[in-house]
């Protein structure tokens, strides 16, 4: 399909008729009219077409975020493609939270998931780290957007020690930007980043009480809790984490080796889905799930 200012240019040009251009143009005009119906399946308010950008805003909890051209795995593509985006999984562990003080988003993205906490607890003090400068420029932005108060954003990576480290960034899938070449796109490039460690986080800041942890770093998860161990240890925080096997694998361990560093904490596992939360002791080739709960022993099933 021809691009709307390429079509004005061939009428502006002459090289179209007004009416062909008119019939051309309607018919990438009614593409908004698909929108709408595309949006009564979804969790999508409104789609908001700015001079310099395109906001989509959700239904509930009332989130905006800046869409980001050619970005196939986008938080508000995925919810347009797919009606939703993870709200009943979330409401599982929501349950066991509480109220809570303090939550770190380690792998932040654009923000969404600290936006949607910062909706849940806005009394809670939220801590996001996103290594990718691009995609934490997003985050800022979205964080401004939504006019909340209670992020504290960080242009940060996590792992088991202080360090730059090399980052393969997809522009076309920021989500799946990892330390490793996860997919091989033709677009992926490298960008140094800055990395720390949980336990270095916080004692510099000076935080005294942490009641959740959400990490999904694409494959690296088990690099960010031997970073946080004396802060697991000494705050027995709730863990929300995303495991994948063919992610681990490119950094050459299993998840179960996350299980059994958790089991020495005194941390059950659960397999979390919409629709099962199920304990665990160990994720086979029949594990479907890809999202964690590791709850301490003394938190209540």
């Amino acid at each position: 399909m021809n691009s709307l200012l390429a079509l004005r240019e061939q009428f502006l040009a002459g090289e179209i008729t007004k009416s062909d251009y008119m019939d051309k143009m309607m018919s990438n005009h009614n593409r908004l009219f698909d929108y709408m119906e595309l949006m009564n399946d979804s969790t999508v308010q409104t789609i908001e077409i700015q001079h310099n950008r395109v906001i989509v805003s959700l239904k509930d909890t009332g989130i905006k975020l800046v869409c980001i051209k050619n970005d196939k795995g986008l938080i508000p593509f995925t919810i347009l493609n797919f009606g939703a985006y993870e709200e009943k999984l979330w409401d599982k562990a929501f349950a066991l939270i509480g109220n809570p003080q303090a939550i770190l988003d380690i792998g932040a993205n654009i923000g969404y998931f600290s936006l949607y906490f910062a909706t849940k607890f806005p009394s809670t003090k939220i801590y996001a780290f996103e290594p990718i400068p691009n995609t934490f420029d997003s985050m800022k932005e979205n964080i401004q957007l939504n006019h909340v108060g209670n992020i504290e954003s960080f242009n940060l990576g996590l792992t088991d020690k202080k360090k730059k480290l090399e980052m393969f960034y997809n522009p076309e899938g920021c989500g799946s930007s990892s330390l490793k070449d996860l997919l091989g796109a033709t677009c992926t490039r490298k960008v140094e980043c800055a990395f720390s460690t949980v336990d270095d986080f916080i004692l510099e800041k000076n935080i005294t009480h942490l009641d959740f942890i959400k990490c999904d770093v694409e494959g690296a998860e088990k690099f960010v809790y031997e970073g946080a161990f004396k802060t697991i240890e000494r705050f027995r925080p709730l863990i929300f984490s995303e495991m994948l096997r063919k992610w681990s694998a490119k950094f050459d361990y299993h998840p179960n080796e996350i299980i059994q560093f958790f089991k020495k904490l005194d941390y059950a596992c659960y397999a979390i889905s919409e629709a099962t939360f199920e304990k665990i002791t160990e994720v086979t080739e029949e594990t479907v799930e890809t999202n964690f709960l590791f709850k301490p022993r003394e938190i209540a099933q």
